[in-house]
């Protein structure tokens, strides 16, 4: 049966950490994860190709940071009682953003969104609870709250074609952009390089942890003061060794996608307990997952509108 190896782990966790929590850039070198882990460009190359077969990757896409939008957004986990299970979060997909929806055991139901507004966020927590039958969630990341410094950017049209552009495929060279955007290749890598350093984007593959035979991936949960954060963090990542993705680093509260087996991922969520100064660990085996046919649709909108409200603002 064709499934991940560890050899296949060293090169994920070298694609999607590095050196931080997001992709160095928006073409991840064979050439430097192949160094880095120890192989040839073409073991790398090979791997990921058996990725795409496995469905593991389908697609490279971008995260959009929804304050630069002047969005909010949040990830809440949802104790979920609604049968059947599958065609409810089908349904939770469906609502106008929602960015993807994970499935868990235990039968707690994670849901990622964004909306327009504190208020407008609270409505769609309030409309996905009654969908899924949850009386009781808990946000894990609220933008609002954990990001409140985070400034809106100023967006040209021009930056709205581009990322729209990048969240139908990040993996676009320059020059493909530049073709479909109908801009110089200079305009583009100006451009991308202003929003990437005003933290408007970051590049993420699409990963479906849940389509991997005989491999359980789960997310692991935990809580900290501010006053331990730089203390309690940098042990939380040298003890948990089998991780393969840093989701969020809120302020307080941080969670981390991690492989192997049940006893594996218990242990890990142990080791991250004992840690002076860690509370509310919790464990979340991923055991499906949904992704909304909308969203790219919503935000793009979202990005249009943005830059067409820049585009006003600016005095000729």
């Amino acid at each position: 049966m064709d499934t991940l190896d560890e050899l296949d782990f060293d090169i994920l966790r070298e694609v999607m950490v590095g050196s931080g929590p997001y992709l160095r850039s928006d073409r991840v070198s064979l050439e430097a994860t192949a160094r880095a882990v120890g192989v040839h460009r073409s073991t790398v190359a090979d791997r990921i190709a058996k990725w795409n077969r496995l469905g593991f990757l389908e697609n490279w896409t971008i995260d959009v940071d929804p304050a630069a939008l002047g969005l909010v957004g949040a990830h809440v986990h949802f104790d979920a009682r609604a049968q059947p299970r599958d065609r409810a979060l089908q349904v939770a997909a469906l609502v106008e953003g929602v960015v993807g929806v994970l499935g868990f055991d235990q039968g707690c139901v994670g849901v990622i969104f964004m909306a327009d507004s504190p208020a407008a966020l609270t409505r769609t927590e309030t409309l996905l609870a009654r969908i899924l039958e949850s009386e009781r969630s808990s946000r894990m990341v609220d933008t609002a709250v954990d990001y409140p410094d985070s400034p809106p950017v100023r967006l040209s049209p021009i930056d709205a074609k581009l990322l729209a552009l990048l969240l139908r495929d990040s993996r676009q060279t320059p020059a493909v952009v530049a073709k479909k955007a109908h801009v110089t290749v200079r305009t583009v890598e100006r451009r991308l390089e202003r929003l990437r350093k005003a933290a408007v984007y970051y590049v993420r593959p699409n990963f479906h942890y849940a389509r991997v035979p005989g491999v359980s991936f789960g997310l692991l949960c935990f809580e900290y003061s501010k006053a331990v954060r730089g203390t309690a963090l940098p042990r939380i990542l040298r003890v948990v060794t089998n991780q393969v993705g840093r989701q969020v680093e809120a302020p307080t509260r941080g969670m981390l996608v991690i492989h192997g087996s049940a006893r594996e991922l218990d242990d890990s969520a142990k080791a991250v307990a004992s840690i002076p100064g860690v509370h509310d660990v919790i464990l979340r085996v991923l055991v499906g997952e949904v992704e909304s046919p909308g969203f790219e649709a919503w935000l793009s909108e979202r990005i249009e509108r943005k830059s067409g409200a820049s585009k006003v603002a600016i005095p000729k």
